[in-house]
């Protein structure tokens, strides 16, 4: 028997008083629950060429924020590539699951995709059967974003320009190396160029393995994050022996994209930017 002060509480006050406090500590919980907000968006059936823009907010009580977006794929096999960027300085992790028994949630029976890592700025490329996928953004504290998602044919360039590797300005001889993969189909390399500079880009195939890549440069112009017909500046052109790719003479002062893309296989490959001063 419990004792409030120094009167007997009896059994039957005993018991609602237990009841009172188990119905304080649910109503404490589900305000906990109902503080933590989970977008969840279905975008249906992505088709070749399609892009979709969208932004929410991760926020939440306690814990892990979690937004996540659903869509299917067709019969094709096909590059989706899929960005993230956070409109604060807190980092998002994107990853991408492959949602077996197609009910939208991410459960024991999905498969891990790709887990592209944790940043303010994000980007994933992946080839997909045919199947329904479920993109996964999270982070730590409450923050907002924006999300872009596109689906080219198999072997096509990437449909998104996210500047996944950085390099500045190019005023000097560079090289850098990569590979691809039906995981990871495509490296962006983001790079500036002064108007006192010309480039030729060179992208040698490395092993034996030939013809499993190509390139292009691209510009954003709009901002948008996705590549428009009028933002191809070069496609890349391939030597005879099929294992290197060039796009010579770039001059005009600006940002671009070199895109390196997974035509078929595992390739690793090294990137030559051979820089030139204008002279007048």
């Amino acid at each position: 028997m419990l004792n409030i002060g120094d009167k007997p509480v009896g059994k039957s006050s005993e018991f609602n008083l237990v009841i009172a406090l188990f119905s304080v500590h649910a109503h404490i919980s589900l305000l906990i629950f109902q503080e933590k907000i989970m977008a969840n968006t279905n975008l249906g059936f992505l088709s070749l060429g399609e892009v979709i823009f969208d932004s929410g907010t991760l926020q939440g009580g306690f814990g892990i924020r979690t937004d996540t977006y659903t869509f299917r794929t067709g019969s094709v096999v096909a590059n989706v590539g899929m960005a993230s960027s956070s409109s604060s300085s807190t980092p998002i992790a994107l990853t991408l699951f492959k949602d077996n028994d197609a009910d939208g949630i991410i459960d024991s029976g999905d498969t891990l995709v790709r887990n592209a890592g944790i940043g303010t700025v994000r980007t994933l490329n992946s080839n997909l059967v045919e199947g329904s996928y479920i993109a996964r953004l999270t982070s730590s504290l409450d923050t907002g974003y924006n999300f872009t998602i596109g689906r080219a044919s198999s072997g096509a360039a990437n449909p998104l320009a996210g500047k996944e590797i950085s390099l500045g300005t190019i005023a000097q001889d560079l090289r850098k190396s990569g590979s691809v993969n039906d995981k990871d189909t495509a490296d962006n390399f983001a790079f500036t160029l002064d108007g006192n500079s010309s480039l030729d880009i060179g992208v040698r195939e490395l092993g034996k393995q030939k013809g499993n890549v190509n390139i292009r440069v691209v510009q954003d112009l709009n901002g948008n994050g996705a590549v428009e017909r009028n933002e191809i500046v070069a496609k890349g052109i391939s030597t005879l022996k099929g294992n290197l790719d060039t796009i010579a003479g770039l001059k005009e002062a600006g940002d671009y994209i070199l895109q390196v893309c997974q035509s078929k296989g595992n390739t690793r490959f090294q990137v030559n930017f051979e820089h030139s001063p204008i002279t007048a």
